[in-house]
């Protein structure tokens, strides 16, 4: 006999993520749940605060502030 230990309605939740650069310190993102087959593009840049940054998209930390806010 097996017992079921994951609680009730518990569900794993998978997300990936792949960055590259674009140029300087503008980065793309791909990110999504596999189980749906949809990913979604981030670009992020730095302000121009940073050498190379050039305030193109919204701050990496701009992104996490979002997202915490959601």
């Amino acid at each position: 006999m097996t017992t079921n230990t994951t609680p009730a309605g518990f569900r794993d939740i998978e997300v990936r993520a792949e960055a590259s650069s674009i140029e300087k310190w503008r980065k793309q993102v791909l990110a999504g749940q596999p189980e749906t087959g949809r990913m979604y593009a981030f670009i992020s840049d730095e302000g121009s605060y940073m050498p190379g940054g050039e305030g193109t998209a919204p701050t990496p930390l701009s992104y996490f502030v979002a997202g915490m806010a959601l």
